[in-house]
């Protein structure tokens, strides 16, 4: 019994930590990466697992390898449950939406600490439940050691069979020995995905990057004064065109309004100057600096612009209080106190100061955003990028948010905002950009663009949202 167990605990763990290291790989873009981690795991899975007992078993002596057959069983288990907990692994990955990963590194975090602290503690709610019935797998799965000669349980209970002449008995307290074994686990399963699952939820997710972009020289140099400039830049996608050739300048200060329909451009502009997307054409500047395509440049220079969503990406894993203290801790090096109590003031600005350890499902929408500003808020930016922040909420909540914008206005907070809200536009911005098909039709300080705009189609736009 001990035998059956031991076997199985080593193998299960050596095997997760192969699928924990080759999961990721099998996303990888790089094919030099993703191949050798697919064709490991086509190999592994697609043979009879008695089969690898046998080949290791006879091949390992032959390359002058003594390890006996209870190694030689344990290679054979793991690498088969190395190939499974592969996919089980990218399954999990994957499961983790996009958003996620774009917070994080909106905030300036690197991309191990990214899939460490925000991306794999989601994915586990993903990976738990199969790795515990692969270890129920796993501990029957060692009875077929007994090919090889290896004393686990089956191979124990046949010897005494023969022994005993009472193969019934026999069999039917192994079968006992099993069963005890794999309901303790199953206990112990439920335990852990307890732990793991989402606060306020109840029981029925590698990152991804942009490809590499060649970055042409930009002649032009940005304004002194700006707090951030985009000098020609296009964007595309396929064949086609998201962007073409838009140029703006955001003066420090200024609320910056970005309006136009659907489909217009607005959002990828807004994370162009984020460096969530990378401009296929042009160039981004920020307090002087061009948004680098370096990693840990970009990591660098985000960390001087708060980026706020429309559907907030709050990790759900985490209460307020440790969204709005990760990045001060992980990215500023700030103590876990001197974090917390950063992160304690800011949510007190936001109104939030009764809900420091509730998680993202216990928030409502406009409390949710508000999170989402005061995470944003904690790195201290120079720059505040708003992408559609009330679009997602109710109108009970839209006030809410708007209000802690208002403040943050009068405050002389530099803000470039994606809204349809035009009451709020009107009050709060110095300038408007209005677009439309990718390209900026219409820019002028706000007062004059909603009393009178000087083109049809931004008059035509401004008396739809009207209605």
């Amino acid at each position: 019994m001990f035998a059956t167990v031991w076997i199985a605990v080593a193998a299960q763990t050596a095997g997760t930590l192969i699928g924990i290291v080759l999961g990721p790989l099998l996303l990888a873009q790089r094919a030099a990466l993703r191949l050798p981690a697919w064709t490991f795991s086509w190999l592994f899975r697609g043979t009879p697992l008695l089969v690898q007992i046998l080949f290791f078993f006879a091949v390992i002596p032959q390359l002058g390898l003594r390890l006996g057959v209870i190694w030689t069983g344990l290679v054979a288990l793991a690498l088969n449950e190395g190939a499974r907990m592969a996919e089980i692994v990218r399954a999990g990955l994957m499961s983790v939406p996009r958003g996620q990963t774009e917070a994080a590194r909106a905030l300036g975090l690197g991309e191990l600490r990214i899939f460490l602290l925000v991306v794999l503690p989601q994915a586990a709610r993903m990976i738990v439940p199969p790795l515990g019935n692969n270890f129920n797998y796993m501990l029957k799965a060692t009875s077929l050691l007994s090919v090889i000669g290896i004393s686990e349980l089956l191979r124990t209970g046949q010897l005494l069979a023969q022994a005993t002449t009472r193969p019934l008995e026999v069999y039917a307290s192994i079968a006992c020995c099993y069963l005890i074994v794999t309901t303790s686990w199953d206990i112990i399963q439920r335990r852990i995905e307890a732990r793991v699952a989402l606060p306020g939820t109840k029981r029925a997710s590698g990152p991804a990057s942009n490809a590499a972009i060649s970055v042409a020289p930009i002649a032009a140099d940005p304004p002194a004064d700006a707090a951030a400039s985009v000098i020609g830049i296009g964007k595309r996608f396929g064949g086609t065109t998201i962007l073409e050739d838009v140029s703006i300048e955001v003066r420090r200060g200024e609320v910056l309004v970005i309006m136009g329909p659907s489909g217009s451009g607005k959002t990828t502009l807004l994370r162009c100057l984020n460096g969530l997307e990378t401009p296929s054409s042009g160039a981004v500047f920020v307090a002087g600096e061009r948004l680098s395509t370096e990693p840990r440049v970009l990591a660098r220079q985000r960390r001087a612009i708060g980026f706020v969503f429309q559907r907030f990406n709050l990790f759900p894993h985490r209460t307020a209080l440790e969204n709005v203290a990760l990045a001060l801790r992980k990215v500023l090096g700030l103590t876990a106190d001197e974090a917390a109590r950063r992160a304690r003031d800011l949510l007190a600005k936001v109104g939030l100061a009764d809900k420091l350890d509730a998680y993202p499902a216990h928030l409502s929408g406009g409390q949710q955003q508000r999170v989402a500003i005061a995470r944003a808020l904690a790195m201290e930016p120079k720059l505040m990028l708003f992408d559609e922040p009330t679009s997602a909420l109710d109108a009970e909540t839209v006030r809410e948010v708007l209000d802690v914008m208002r403040t943050l206005a009068r405050a002389g907070m530099t803000m470039v905002i994606v809204t349809h809200e035009i009451g709020f536009a009107r009050e709060v911005a110095s300038r408007v950009v209005f677009m439309d098909h990718g390209r900026i039709v219409e820019t002028g300080p706000a007062a004059r663009f909603f009393a009178a705009p000087r083109t049809d189609r931004a008059r035509a736009f401004l008396a739809q949202v009207a209605r």
